[in-house]
């Protein structure tokens, strides 16, 4: 049997691909096809399991979360898998049942065996069959990747506009894995960053051979528009870096007199306008690998955006604490918080550590477990009184999460972002109207089969992404993520704590950043039928979901 070939994945961090350990994560992430009597379609498989622990040379795992694709059709993990990895990891054995959006079953025998292994991790065959309507032959090419979990971690750290940039200030550059192939998507991660002079780049050589990382300009392009042709100013030069090692380079002033390539501007869509002193930096072995470093743009105008404690905050079953819950800025804003609430109130930004508890989000008395949060010490209001405010102004990117740390479920989030910074847009799912009614068979309100209850309900991202969730309904919802119990009649999901909203009042949005790799379910706990996807994944071109447009989704 022909093995099907894949695509080498850009990944964001050293030693993304791995062989199975005990107690561990992975991703299985496999592309290739199935074929029949007469007919042999595209296919492609995430698989997302935990390792238990070795005995002998082999050890069990179990299935977190699962999506097989086959030519478009889409199925999710039902029952209970069988995982066996044997012979230190050499060979798997896969065994399973899955879901289409009509209820169709397929069973899963699926054989993996190593066929390649280099510094950067191993590669597997899978050979075996799907069984359904009919019997397909499987032929993939997988790849084997650490999953980690999903958090809201703040990916850039915000500063107040009284502190200036010192030359401490580090932002790193990933030369990713496989960013030597021109097929590659992506080459840097990421490609085009805004800094302040004073800031130390560094970039680290996350693939497989060396790479040299130099400061230059665009001569021309070749035929096709999609290499450009450099040649060195002298500024930066790394010489060879070796894979595993570093290049930091301070950039100390920018020449706004200069103004990137209109052709290498437009290459990149970035507006001819906005290139005053850019820096562009390439591989001289791979030209095709370009990146851009911008000045940090000052706002010409001061931006300010309210965003209101509402009166009765600080009773958590009032079900709507701020006004709005979320948003999105540019930097430069200035974000005012109105106390309109009776008591005092505080903000302060930190990390979300622990959300719920398997009990689907009530202690043992049935009350509501509050979301439990450790501060960053960036921001911090002090009380304040009620009819009062606090400003904090964003100079930089990324992500902060804010909450109230005596009224923890009084608590949201801002994304600040510039359309230069090569920041992750953001995707928003509708929490639509009317998703509190069950519609369709009772097989199809708990087998996670096709509805109208979120728009889109299944979305391939990128780790980094914000995920926005507006309720469009005219009722509380709530958004959890779990496992699934295959208890579809009583409790068909578990809370794993990952993602946990509290009640989001119509109207109002709840967001979360997903910053690691692997797949999460997410659903409301008292409208189990309302459930969806994310599959978060380095960038790829072997495997990708279709837009909402296309793609009815799971349920």
């Amino acid at each position: 049997m022909v093995i099907a070939g894949f695509t080498a994945t850009a990944l964001y961090l050293p030693n993304a691909y791995s062989d199975f350990s005990s107690n561990g994560k992975y991703l299985i992430d496999g592309s290739g096809y199935v074929s029949g009597n007469k007919t042999i379609f595209d296919s492609n498989i995430a698989l997302q399991i935990t390792t238990g622990t070795m005995s002998g040379s082999n050890m069990q795992a179990t299935l977190d979360n699962g999506l097989v694709t086959i030519s478009g059709a889409h199925y999710l993990n039902s029952g209970i898998w069988q995982i066996s990895i044997l012979r230190d990891s050499k060979y798997f054995v896969i065994q399973g049942d899955a879901q289409d959006e009509s209820g169709n079953t397929i069973h899963l025998n699926l054989f993996g065996r190593i066929v390649d292994t280099n510094q950067d991790g191993s590669v597997f065959s899978i050979s075996g069959k799907i069984t359904g309507s009919e019997t397909l032959k499987v032929s993939y090419s997988a790849k084997i990747i650490s999953a980690n979990t999903v958090t809201t971690k703040p990916t850039t750290t915000p500063t107040t506009t009284t502190q200036q940039p010192s030359s401490s200030t580090k932002v790193s550059i990933s030369i990713v894995s496989g960013a030597s192939d021109i097929n590659n998507q992506v080459h840097y991660s990421p490609s085009n960053i805004q800094v302040a002079p004073g800031t130390t780049v560094v970039w680290t050589n996350n693939d497989s051979v060396p790479h040299r990382i130099m400061s230059g300009v665009a001569k021309a392009l070749v035929t096709d528009q999609s290499t450009a042709v450099f040649t060195s100013d002298g500024k930066i030069d790394s010489g060879s870096i070796a894979p595993g090692q570093s290049f930091q380079y301070t950039i100390t002033s920018f020449d706004t007199s200069q103004f990137l390539d209109p052709k290498i501007a437009a290459r990149y869509n970035i507006p001819q306008n906005q290139t005053a002193g850019d820096i562009t930096f390439f591989d001289p072995t791979y030209q095709f690998m370009v990146g851009i470093i911008a000045p940090l743009s000052q706002p010409t105008q001061a931006k300010t955006v309210q965003m209101n404690i509402i009166s009765g905050a600080s009773n958590p079953n009032n079900g709507q604490f701020l006004a709005p819950s979320s948003l999105q800025i540019t930097p430069g804003t200035t974000v005012v918080w109105t106390n309109n609430d009776s008591v005092p109130h505080r903000i302060m930004s930190g990390q979300l550590l622990s959300t719920t508890d398997s009990t689907g989000g009530k202690s043992s008395t049935g009350k509501p477990v509050s979301p439990h949060f450790i501060s960053d010490n960036n921001i911090d209001s002090g009380d304040i009184a009620p009819g009062q405010h606090y400003q904090f102004t964003f100079t930089n990117t990324g992500t902060t999460q804010f909450f109230d740390p005596t009224y923890t479920w009084v608590n949201g989030i801002i994304i600040s972002s510039s359309a230069t910074t090569g920041q992750i847009t953001p995707i928003t799912i509708s929490i639509n109207a009317g998703s509190s009614l069950q519609k369709g068979s009772a097989t199809q309100q708990t087998y996670n089969q096709y509805n109208t209850y979120y728009t889109p309900d299944t979305i391939q991202i990128v780790p980094g992404t914000p995920i926005i969730w507006v309720n469009n309904d005219s009722i509380e919802h709530t958004i959890f993520s779990g496992t699934s119990t295959q208890q579809y009649a009583t409790s068909p999901f578990k809370p794993d704590g990952k993602i946990a909203s509290g009640k989001i009042a119509p109207g109002q949005t709840f967001t979360v950043v997903v910053n690691d790799t692997g797949i999460v379910r997410f659903y409301d706990p008292q409208y189990t039928w309302m459930n969806g996807l994310i599959i978060s994944m380095p960038p790829t071109q072997s495997y990708t979901i279709g837009a909402s447009s296309h793609n009815p989704g799971l349920h």
